[in-house]
Formats: structure tokens, C-alpha cells, sequence
């Protein structure tokens, strides 16, 4: 699918402002600084704001684009300067502001794919027929709809996380989530905090006393972030 400007409309709740600077730097796993510097306005941002003069200015795609930007930098080292050319790339010839989030890419660590068909080319190299050989693990905590854009997010608060906890902007405002519930992981950590036992809040939500755990650890590093 080819995404153009007429397939965003403010009514979609994945592009309105819902998230600060902090908690979008808190769920991407991304320093406050490094966020500011991809969403600095100029005349191509890595990270176009949803609303940049919002107290909450970043919207679901937008937190979309910084994992997939922390995936990029952090888990392969793909040059800031190839990731430009990407996007620019991109961006021209999908007609997207949000081609991180709206393109299903990949990455082996040198450069920015996607596949057109059956041929991936290199978006970092202006489109160039290329062969990646690794989808990243960032990119499969994307979940898509039928028309290939960001659905829900499954946050990475930890290495090798289960996709416990997820973020829908359909539910809950976009907070974080026990999957397949509307229970909150702020309602679960505040109950534990109170002194409450997991098994009785899980019996209490009916969840699996593991899915409390995954809902405490999300809540805990982000606190820590």
C-alpha cells in the first residue's frame, strides 16, 4: 500500500497528541536529548510532532517512529546520515511524514529496507535493490492493520520482554495495558504499591499472576527511565 496524506485523518486516533516528551522518551527507551534532537523542527524532522505546541505534542505514530529510530541506532548502529537519506527517500516516494512508522521496514544493521513486492531495496542508498538478512526484534513489537500502518505496540521495557504489555490508542488513551484487557499497568502498580499481593490482584482482573509481574516491570523501568 502506497500511504499518502488522504489516509491520515484527524479523526484516527494513532495521529492526535497523547504522549510528553518524557513518556514518549520513557516507552521508546530513548534519552530526553536524543528525542528532542530527532524532533526538532526544521524542514525535514526524523520525528514530524503531531502538535508541537501541545503539552502532550507526540502522537502514537510518533512514538512509533522513535522505537523504530531507537531500534536503528541503538540495536545496529545504522548511521544517523544513512537514516536521513532513508526517511528523505521514503518519504518522497510514498508521499508519508511518517515513513518509520507507516513502513513496514527491516535493517541489517548497515542500511534502511523495504520491500516492494518481492525485492527489498535499500531506502538508505536511494532505493537500490538489496537483500537485508535480519528483520530486527524492535520492528516484530509493531503490530499493523490490513493496511500495513501502526496498530498497537507491544513496549520493550526490558531485553527479551514478552509481548504482555501493550499501547493502543483505541484503548485506554494509549497507556500501557495488559493485552487483550483495558487493565492498566499504572491501576496494577498502584494497587501492588498499596500493599495488595499479586495473586490477589490477578484474581481480582482475572489475569495470570505473570501478566501482573510484566504489568509491575513496565511500570518500574519506565519509572526509572
Amino acid at each position: 500500500m502506497t500511504v499518502t496524506a488522504s489516509n491520515v485523518r484527524t479523526a484516527d486516533p494513532r495521529y492526535r497528541p497523547l504522549y510528553t516528551l518524557t513518556e514518549v522518551s520513557r516507552y521508546a527507551r530513548v534519552t530526553l536529548g536524543t528525542l528532542r534532537a530527532w524532533s526538532a523542527p526544521g524542514e525535514r524532522p526524523l520525528i514530524a510532532m503531531a502538535d508541537a505546541d501541545s503539552r502532550s505534542p507526540f502522537s502514537f505514530v510518533n512514538l512509533i517512529e522513535a522505537h523504530v529510530l531507537v531500534a536503528l541506532r541503538r540495536a545496529h548502529g545504522v548511521s544517523l546520515s544513512r537514516i536521513r537519506t532513508a526517511v528523505g527517500w521514503l518519504a518522497e516516494k510514498h508521499g508519508t511524514a511518517h515513513p518509520l512508522a507507516e513502513l513496514d521496514l527491516e535493517t541489517d544493521g548497515r542500511g534502511v529496507f523495504l520491500r516492494l513486492g518481492a525485492t527489498p531495496v535499500d531506502a538508505s542508498a536511494g532505493g537500490q535493490a538489496a537483500f537485508p538478512e535480519i528483520v530486527d526484534l524492535y520492528l516484530t513489537r509493531i503490530e499493523r492493520d490490513e493496511h500495513g500502518l501502526p496498530q498497537r505496540f507491544f513496549p520493550f521495557p526490558y531485553d527479551a520482554c514478552p509481548k504482555t504489555i501493550v499501547m493502543d490508542p483505541a484503548v485506554a488513551f494509549g497507556r500501557p495495558v495488559v493485552d487483550g484487557t483495558r487493565v492498566a499497568t499504572t491501576m496494577i502498580f498502584d494497587r501492588y504499591s498499596g500493599g495488595e499481593s499479586l495473586v490477589d490482584i490477578a484474581e481480582d482482573y482475572g489475569l495470570e499472576v505473570s501478566a501482573v509481574e510484566e504489568a509491575l516491570r513496565c511500570e518500574i523501568e519506565r519509572r526509572a527511565a
